[in-house]
């Protein structure tokens, strides 16, 4: 008799999930890291030439508009074909665009439209390893031990942000750009190196019976259920970073005069946040509610742009408690979204949902960079504050209200 109940995925088997926890993990630190650091070249570079906030969203926008545009076919496309083989072709061109930066600036090429256009072919390759990646996630991890590995992934993907942060702004300010950008390069081809020896997709027992069930999910018709607003909870943890990275850069060196040296110590900060939000996390998982962790997580972490950008001294402590907070949102909301998508729907659901996140992104980064740059960033951090506490109050509120359709079943019960 099979040990797997009515309903599980068959089980992946043990070996290979332990290979998943070897070298998957690592590729996502590497990965990580060496984008992180080239968005901080990037920025820099940009900003020193221009002095804008807009200028600097820009870089945020251009890595945000093809994974909005094409996260969703691409989602659909990781479900299709092999994912272990999407993602190291992903790697593979990330490597050779990152590569072809450094070489232009040696070369003599002008420094801010190679910024951008590089920065835009490695959004449009991340728009393709993203949803693969979390794919591959759900089709190697086994289901009892996916809440467990996705803390362990947001360790390995945070330690990667915590040191780029570090590294990225002091090596910006004593070697330069240039060798940054070739350490990016690096990255990706490691990773791929990485994801390539994760092997093939291990057979799995009893297949028919799962097929079936499978074949029966994807014909029912979509409903909204708590996968539409997981979602959205998902995508507000990518908007709340995604416009805060520019407001930070722009609150460090044109409020308080600081170089990149002190925001590398902001991005750290926000790091270390996260590491110890992740330890407390793991320990107080099971006795609260995942919607209370989430609204009070996001809640907590967006409300503290009102103070972050008063004075140097409530910036570095607001940035270490936003990170902190912010696992508090961000782990529940991924793992329930992950537990409730079918494995043969992971791409698209989560293609999606970084599709919605970057478009809100977008705008958002443009509406808070004009309030920025026409009034103050302080009025930019408290637009970005209302929209982010609100939004999350919003979802939140509707996860513990009952469906429509619940209702009307009860009274028809009746």
């Amino acid at each position: 008799m099979s040990s797997t109940l009515a309903g599980d995925p068959p089980q992946v088997p043990a070996l290979a999930s332990r290979r998943v926890d070897q070298r998957f993990l690592p590729a996502v630190f590497i990965t990580n890291l060496g984008n992180n650091i080239q968005l901080i070249a990037s920025s820099l570079l940009i900003f020193k030439d221009s002095g804008t906030t807009l200028s600097v969203g820009w870089v945020y926008i251009l890595v945000a508009l093809p994974q909005m545009l094409l996260a969703v076919p691409l989602g659909r496309l990781a479900d299709r074909f092999d994912r272990r083989k999407l993602c190291v072709t992903a790697d593979v061109l990330s490597a050779l665009t990152a590569a072809a930066l450094p070489v232009w600036l040696l070369l003599g090429g002008t420094g801010t439209s190679a910024v951008y256009a590089v920065n835009l072919g490695l959004a449009v390759m991340a728009a393709l390893f993203m949803p693969a990646s979390l794919a591959l996630m759900k089709e190697r991890v086994p289901q009892e031990r996916l809440g467990g590995f996705n803390i362990n992934y947001e360790l390995a993907y945070q330690g990667g942000t915590m040191l780029s942060g570090v590294l990225g702004g002091i090596a910006v300010q004593f070697v330069g750009a240039t060798p940054l950008f070739v350490f990016n390069a690096a990255t990706f081809a490691a990773s791929a190196v990485l994801i390539f020896s994760l092997g093939r997709r291990p057979e799995r027992p009893e297949p028919d019976e799962w097929d079936r069930r499978e074949a029966v999910t994807q014909a029912a018709p979509a409903t909204p259920g708590p996968v539409l607003r997981l979602a959205v909870l998902y995508s507000i943890g990518s908007i709340i970073v995604t416009v805060a990275n520019t407001l930070l850069l722009v609150v460090v060196v044109r409020r308080f005069h600081h170089g990149a040296a002190t925001l590398g110590i902001a991005d750290a900060l926000a790091c270390v946040g996260i590491l110890i939000g992740i330890w407390i996390y793991k320990r107080v998982k099971d006795r609260f509610d995942y919607r209370l962790l989430i609204g009070v997580g996001y809640g907590v972490c967006a409300g503290l742009a009102f103070i972050q950008p008063q004075a140097i001294w409530t910036l570095l402590p607001g940035v270490f408690l936003a990170g902190l907070t912010f696992v508090f949102g961000r782990l529940p909301a991924r793992s329930e979204l992950m537990r409730h998508v079918p494995e043969s729907r992971t791409g698209r659901v989560f293609g999606a949902a970084n599709c919605f996140g970057l478009a809100v992104s977008v705008v958002l980064t443009v509406i808070v960079s004009a309030i920025s740059d026409h009034h103050s960033v302080v009025l930019g951090y408290a637009a970005l504050a209302t929209v982010g506490t609100l939004a999350t109050i919003a979802v939140i509120g509707s996860l513990y209200a009952r469906p429509a359709a619940v209702r009307f079943h009860e009274r028809r019960t009746r």
